[in-house]
């Protein structure tokens, strides 16, 4: 009972000292009053007769009633709620939103309302032209009484205060620094670009080596290890197995292999929508900790805040629409206008931008605050939203930079938010690799990498080639594995749904799309990978690399045609006799023997290409042949080996340019850091100075304190 007291009293303590005083206080209500009222005005007008306001003040009435019972009632059904499951909470927030409707139906004289079915539809139409007008209006609602009040509450429950810093690290997915920085001098990214004009933060680049992608990115910042990731996916042959960085168990044994127990979160720190876990003490959205006991999506508790308000989980549903729609029209308009290169955008794909740049955003803003108001020590998170978009749009076309404004917006809500946090936090924005533009291989020469080795062969092999896959799936896909991995009729109904698209207990919404797994190993079959516009190809029947003599007397004539095709800027292969040979267009580079003939195929992709070069070859897993796109300097273009235009992995262009974000007191110890690895060491010694220690001088901070939930 003294629980509830206690959020009573923390409710009436927010009314009174609510920011700008009493007046600020009866404007905001007002406004909110006049609003919803409106809303539930236009809301029974588009539904009558089922659903029915005689006059404005009966709206009212009946808004207030509902304000009340969403604030008296609806916050201590979802405390009892939230620690069960995910989906419980979800299911009891419907039933709660359609319960208002009823109820105001019942006391607030001059409204009709004559079944469930209409309350639920009314309930939801309410919440998108709510939404609607309070975006023309332009009313915070990061300031709104829901927003301050589950900010108390998670305040309160935090485990004691400290003027010890916490660190945030913000990861925007596949922005490179020629980018963010053209953002900047364009009036865009204001929150990031005042840091720096404020002399608050520095902005810098570091480079990305091969591969220039999410997984050993992610493995070298938050681990300070990425040896032997060859790329996003890539055959083992001791194993007989086609690895892929977005499989859950295959991101686990990723883990296992590159963690000492050291990752930047391992003294109380969080993870949230990311493929490694870098040790977190609590990972939420994590793909490498979903089949991990209570790993993945996280505490249920933690969620508790997208769902607080009766009106922010609806926004979201909102929000989310709208952004589907906005994809379908702006599809058809690239369409039209001949713009290229475009790819080709369905429904399908604009479901998964709704949900990369709407949902999976909300939520990761949700937890962040979350975890701020425990006061955790460390937390990383990874927005999605621009890669998403880069990928199947052009990382610098305006769908791509609407994303980037979402997340810099995003951004500001976070530093507000740190405003009632127990400590102060400092915050980082990196990224883990660019993103280089240009029609795929396939749209330039109407056939696949692997289809043209397939025909060098003569045809007759089998081909296992994967496809294209943005990360902002991947998390979709760890938000549902966990929701059928939970117990309850919800999630057996999703388990039902989902059924098709699951494998060991992981859902995968492409699962039709790409194989994965256990692979046929013959003589006459090959694996053919391709990660942007590196590409990667296995003669799967052999228990050993193939060298170029051996694929030569295998197949004349094949190496010698794949490296003359003009899709191709240089093809890697061992030989016997030279060790790791680069051939290009019209020259040869020997790399163990640091020899030229001709024009060196490497001199076009940068200075630490053969460092790049060398580091693939003595991979465990390199391949038979490792490709890297032509590539267009003047334009910045490759030729994806997978269906997207926007695309990294490989080299060439801003791909290998991400950019971090810093504090202007810390330094990094390079002009241009090399390499993910670079980018923790110098992370780790800017967190010894907030007196966060990794490792066995680490003094584990004490377990915070619950969840608003837990504790309310």
């Amino acid at each position: 009972m003294s629980r509830f007291v206690g959020f009573y009293g923390t409710q009436l303590r927010v009314l009174r000292d609510w920011r700008g005083g009493p007046f600020a206080l009866i404007r905001r209500l007002l406004l909110t009053l006049i609003v919803a009222t409106v809303a539930f005005m236009a809301t029974a007008y588009v539904m009558s007769p089922g659903f029915a306001v005689d006059r404005a003040i009966d709206g009212a009435v009946a808004v207030i009633l509902m304000a009340l019972f969403n604030a008296l009632i609806r916050p201590v059904v979802l405390v009892l709620v939230a620690p069960i499951s995910l989906i419980l909470t979800g299911i009891t927030v419907l039933t709660l939103q359609v319960l208002a409707f009823l109820v105001v139906a019942q006391f607030a004289p001059g409204v009709h309302v004559d079944g469930l079915s209409t309350a639920l539809i009314a309930s939801f139409l309410y919440a998108i032209i709510n939404t609607i007008l309070t975006s023309i209006l332009g009313i915070d609602s990061g300031g709104s009484y829901y927003s301050t009040l589950i900010q108390r509450l998670l305040v309160k429950s935090a485990e004691g205060h400290s003027n010890k810093p916490g660190l945030v690290i913000i990861q925007i997915d596949g922005l490179a620094h020629p980018i963010l920085s053209g953002r900047m001098r364009a009036g865009s990214v204001n929150t990031m670009s005042n840091w720096v004009r404020d002399g608050s933060h520095k902005l810098a680049q570091w480079e990305a080596i091969l591969p220039s992608m999410t997984s050993a990115s992610q493995a070298g910042i938050l681990h300070g290890n990425n040896d032997d990731i060859p790329a996003f996916r890539w055959y083992e042959r001791d194993r007989e197995h086609l690895m892929a960085s977005s499989n859950p168990a295959d991101a686990e044994l990723i883990l296992s292999r590159i963690s000492n127990g050291e990752g930047l979160l391992s003294n109380n720190g969080a993870s949230i929508c990311n493929l490694m876990t870098g040790d977190a003490t609590r990972s939420y959205l994590t793909t490498a900790a979903i089949k991990a006991e209570g790993g993945g999506l996280g505490d249920s508790q933690a969620f508790t805040t997208f769902f607080f308000s009766p009106t922010g989980y609806l926004r979201s549903f909102t929000l989310f629409l709208g952004e589907l729609f906005k994809e379908l029209i702006q599809a058809r308009r690239t369409r039209r206008s001949g713009v290229r290169p475009q790819l080709h955008r369905g429904l399908k794909y604009a479901g998964m931008r709704a949900a990369s740049n709407v949902l999976l955003r909300d939520v990761n803003v949700s937890l962040i605050i979350d975890e701020m108001y425990r006061g955790t020590n460390v937390i990383y998170v990874d927005f999605t939203d621009y890669d998403e978009l880069a990928h199947h749009c052009g990382p610098e076309r305006i769908e791509s930079f609407q994303a980037l404004d979402g997340v810099d917006q995003a951004i500001a809500t976070l530093v507000k938010a740190t405003e009632e946090a127990p400590r102060p936090y400092k915050f980082i924005v990196l990224s883990d690799h660019g993103q280089s533009l240009g029609a795929t291989f396939l749209q330039r020469y109407g056939l696949s990498l692997g289809e043209l080795v397939r025909g060098l062969m003569s045809g007759r092999a089998t081909l296992i080639q994967t496809k294209a896959r943005a990360e902002g799936s991947v998390f979709v896909n760890s938000f549902l594995s966990e929701i059928t991995r939970s117990s309850g009729v919800g999630p057996s109904v999703a388990r039902a749904a989902l059924k098709s698209k699951t494998t060991d207990g992981v859902v995968d919404l492409d699962a039709t799309d790409e194989p994965t797994g256990s692979t046929i190993a013959d003589e006459g079959s090959i694996a053919v990978v391709g990660s942007g516009n590196l590409g990667l190809v296995w003669f799967t029947g052999f228990d050993h690399r193939l060298s170029v003599e051996e694929l030569e007397e295998l197949h004349p004539g094949l190496v010698a045609s794949v490296a003359a095709h003009p899709g191709v800027g240089m093809l890697m292969v061992r030989s016997k006799e030279f060790g790791a040979v680069v051939f290009g267009p019209n020259g040869t580079r020997y790399l163990d023997e640091d020899r030229v003939e001709g024009e060196d195929p490497t001199v076009l992709f940068g200075p630490h290409t053969v460092m790049s070069l060398k580091r693939e070859d003595a991979m465990v897993h390199a391949p038979d042949l490792l490709l890297i796109s032509e590539y267009d300097p003047e334009l910045d273009e490759v030729a994806a080996f997978e269906e997207l235009i926007g695309s990294h992995g490989g080299l060439g262009g801003p791909q290998t340019a991400p950019f971090i974000l810093h504090p202007v007191e810390w330094e990094l110890d390079e002009e241009i850091p090399l390499g993910a690895p670079a980018i923790y060491r110098n992370i780790r010694r800017w967190m010894e100075s907030l007196d966060i220690r990794l490792g066995p001088s680490a003094t584990p901070s004490p377990v915070p304190g619950p969840t608003a939930s837990g504790d309310q």
